[in-house]
């Protein structure tokens, strides 16, 4: 099992790695180049997916590695030793993994579950919860401007992987607030795709934010 920074390391890694071919996609996109608007607001969609899979499965690695590790998680106070070198990750991956089944699959994009459910498996001060002497508004490490965000990658997340009528509803509801604040008429005939290559957030197309934000993130979890 890797550590938390191999892990923050590996998934800062993909991150730039998505990054530069998002340049090179909008590089090359455009009425007189190799891809069309719809080529790259496709790819796009595909690139947002794949940074969003690789953030949840940063949250479940660390919760994973922690567990496994922590002498102060809920793991190491039920069992004092463990019969194998690798018990403990074992444990760890079993009870993590299926903690919810048969009832239901664990959605590791909801940052706010994660959370909560870390509290059940460490003491105070763990990874997930807001630092020593924060504010007691705070209710996780993460600056609530950037937990507000994470719901929105959520959102958008959704919007490309279910199509569902609630899941494009909640899309077009999160565009149409603030920091958007799209019109109607520039919500017309819009995609996910699209909006990331061709709304701005920050200065810069809304994917490429999105990227910063979710590096920013693994750099909260593990600074």
């Amino acid at each position: 099992m890797q550590s938390a920074v191999q892990q923050r390391d590996a998934f800062i890694k993909t991150i730039k790695h998505i990054r530069t071919v998002v340049q090179k996609v909008v590089a090359n996109s455009g009425p007189k180049n190799i891809l069309r608007a719809p080529d790259s607001h496709k790819i796009a969609e595909g690139l947002f997916l794949s940074a969003a899979t690789h953030w949840e499965e940063l949250c479940q690695g660390l919760l994973l590695v922690d567990l496994a590790t922590d002498n102060d998680s809920l793991l190491f106070k039920h069992v004092k030793g463990f019969r194998t070198k690798n018990g403990s990750h074992h444990l760890a991956e079993l009870l993590v993994s299926h903690l919810d089944h048969p009832h239901s699959f664990y959605d590791w994009s909801d940052f706010n579950k994660l959370h909560t459910r870390a509290n059940k498996l460490f003491p105070k001060g763990h990874r997930f919860a807001p630092p020593a002497g924060a504010p007691t508004s705070q209710k996780t490490c993460l600056p609530a401007a950037l937990l507000e965000d994470l719901i929105k990658f959520k959102r958008l997340r959704n919007a490309v992987a279910h199509k569902s009528d609630k899941a494009w509803e909640t899309f077009m509801k999160m565009i149409k607030e603030s920091p958007f604040s799209l019109t109607s008429s520039q919500r017309k005939g819009i995609t996910p795709g699209r909006f990331m290559v061709t709304k701005q957030w920050d200065g810069q197309i809304v994917l490429l934010t999105a990227l910063d934000k979710l590096e920013t993130a693994a750099k909260s979890l593990v600074p």
